[in-house]
């Protein structure tokens, strides 16, 4: 198992259970600050990974060092996956209207509405769902979250 701490300088490699921890080094320690794009990267590794609460640690540390990045609303969204993931639909949720709401012409925008509808569909609040789908398709109709969105509407109406 290979997981990306915070920082995304070094990882932790466990060769076999039971045989203790190795540090290696990912990448040469770096001479200045960490470049948003890289501490993203892994960030976003752990996420692929399934390493969901390092994931969401080091997708936090992120926003918080890097607030106006262009990768900071993907980071909310990651963000937002990894707490599904873990069944945690409210801080999902939270994480995905902070995005809508503060970075309001992110391209994240679409996945982030149709993202908020499916999880409203989830906890049965089919209201809810309708209204994000809606907007979706009103501010984004040509995106490929506003024909899934359509499909759903249309479902839910049948």
């Amino acid at each position: 198992m290979v997981c990306a701490c915070q920082l995304g300088i070094y990882s932790l490699a466990f060769a076999n259970p039971g045989e203790g921890a190795q540090i290696q080094k990912n990448v040469a320690t770096p001479t200045g600050p960490v470049k948003p794009s890289l501490a993203f990267h892994y960030a976003y590794q752990d996420y692929l990974k399934g390493h969901y609460d390092l994931a969401l640690s080091a997708f936090q540390k992120f926003i918080e060092d890097f607030p106006e990045s262009s990768l900071a609303p993907k980071a909310y969204y990651y963000q937002a996956e990894c707490y599904e993931e873990q069944g945690n639909l409210k801080e999902a949720t939270q994480a995905l209207i902070i995005l809508r709401d503060k970075y309001k012409t992110s391209r994240q925008i679409p996945a982030a509405l149709f993202k908020l509808g499916k999880i409203m569909e989830k906890i049965d609040q089919p209201q809810k769902a309708r209204a994000y789908w809606s907007i979706l398709l009103k501010n984004h109709r040509g995106s490929p979250e506003a024909k899934l969105a359509a499909r759903r509407l249309d479902r839910m109406s049948n």
